[in-house]
């Protein structure tokens, strides 16, 4: 790590550029980017005034030296300097960050309130280790609130499950649920409702269902890598395939963008913008707020909007959300990188996923396979941070170095939410 050092803010930076990395809030003042691609580090930590941050969160998520290292740096007056960091002690803290960039990344088919209980859970996890204080109660009743919110959904989805057999990881994952739903409830004073009501459903499911296989679903087509700059753009909104059409007298164009799931969130609609992007010059046009239309078989964002006297052979729609301050991409070959980028993250952990519930190495062998099948070979990385295809085939026999493979253990380990695809059906979906 660099700490980049101009008092009160101090960046700590991994000096590798990397594509899969989002943004999270640990604490008032305090934010660290995770790199999906490596989860056992932080890419990099801002704090914006560091004599004011929490101590022992500090000390917990960058190591006690480290600490001791940038104060020795700031006392001397330096502009910049290596900084060893520990994350030995930040393992909880790594987990959320992962949680909370899956959230944003993984276009999987994920039901929302099984991540939700996850990243309570896990937000629970990463305040216990600090020795006490506000940050740590405020961070508690965070958890707790965002648990009971999600509480029916995971309850909804234990009962839908009471009508099969349950495979070994996703019994696991869902365990692991409802441990973290009972050390929630002893935070909270008196009985709740609704973190017991998890509790119950998944004794009523253990004591009903047997643990069995898995049958791996058919091999859905990949999804073509174009369209939304993810870093704009959560994932699961909208799918692949943004669509210019029907420029009228070269006045405007409808910019038509597929919506991901079959019935989107009204809420969601509310918060899509596109504008209109010069692929030649880079400049961009004024942004307009897109219409949900799901009155037809595939809903769709769309809206149409004006050239402004462009020609519409050489502009792009850049769709993001209404608090996105990511500039748009320079070029097609960014959008290009970046929606490859969470192609090769969601196909993956789907591999892991199927993999782990069928107890077998088979489905990840398939959707490996798929995936040098449509890049074909090379050594270069797919994107920055990435592997390369020639690291997928030395993977699938067996001699891998690259650091990706791992990327799904320790804190990037699998979200009961991806163990569920399938398993539990979304009933608003």
């Amino acid at each position: 790590m660099i700490a980049l050092l101009a008092a009160p803010t101090v960046r700590l930076v991994k000096p590798a550029p990397a594509d899969l990395v989002r943004t999270v809030d640990l604490a008032p003042g305090v934010t660290a980017e995770i790199d999906l691609a490596d989860p056992s580090a932080w890419h990099a930590v801002e704090v914006r005034r560091w004599a004011d941050a929490d101590r022992d969160l500090l000390e917990t998520i960058l190591g006690a030296p480290a600490v001791r290292e940038v104060d020795r740096l700031l006392a001397a007056g330096a502009a910049t300097g290596d900084v060893p960091v520990d994350c030995g002690g930040a393992g909880a803290w790594l987990r959320l960050a992962v949680v909370e960039a899956l959230d944003w990344w993984l276009q999987v088919p994920l039901r929302q309130g099984l991540l939700d209980a996850e990243r309570a859970i896990v937000l629970a996890q990463a305040a216990r280790t600090l020795a006490g204080g506000e940050l740590r109660r405020t961070l508690v009743d965070r958890a707790i609130v965002l648990a009971r919110r999600s509480a029916g959904e995971v309850v909804s989805c234990l009962n839908d499950l009471a009508d099969r057999s349950l495979p070994r990881a996703l019994g696991a994952g869902l365990s692991r649920l409802t441990v973290g739903y009972a050390a929630l409830a002893r935070e909270v004073d008196g009985p709740d409702a609704a973190l017991a009501a998890v509790q119950t459903a998944w004794e009523r499911l253990r004591a009903a269902v047997p643990v069995g296989g898995f049958t791996v679903p058919s091999q859905a087509p990949l999804p073509v890598p174009d369209g939304v700059d993810p870093r704009q753009l959560r994932a699961r909104i909208a799918g692949s395939g943004v669509r210019l059409i029907g420029a009228e007298r070269g006045a405007a164009v409808r910019v038509v963008v597929p919506a991901y799931a079959p019935r989107p969130s009204a809420v969601v609609a509310d918060r899509l913008l596109v504008r209109l992007v010069d692929r030649r010059s880079g400049e961009t046009q004024e942004p307009v707020l897109l219409t949900l239309r799901s009155d037809t078989d595939e809903p769709v964002f769309t809206e149409v909007v004006p050239l402004r006297g462009a020609s519409v052979e050489h502009l792009r729609a850049d769709v993001f959300d209404a608090d996105s301050d990511t500039a748009p991409a320079r070029s097609d070959g960014e959008v290009l990188r970046l929606r490859r980028a969470q192609l090769v993250l969601s196909e993956w952990r789907r591999a892991v996923a199927e993999s782990r519930l069928a107890r077998s190495s088979r489905p990840r062998k398939q959707r490996l396979n798929r995936l040098l099948q449509a890049f074909g070979p090379g050594a270069e990385p797919l994107f920055s941070g990435g592997p390369a295809p020639l690291d997928i085939a030395q993977f699938l026999e067996g001699t891998a170095t690259h650091p990706w493979f791992a990327s799904t253990s320790a804190a990037g380990s699998l979200l009961t939410a991806e163990l569920a695809v399938g398993q539990c059906r979304d009933k608003k979906r």
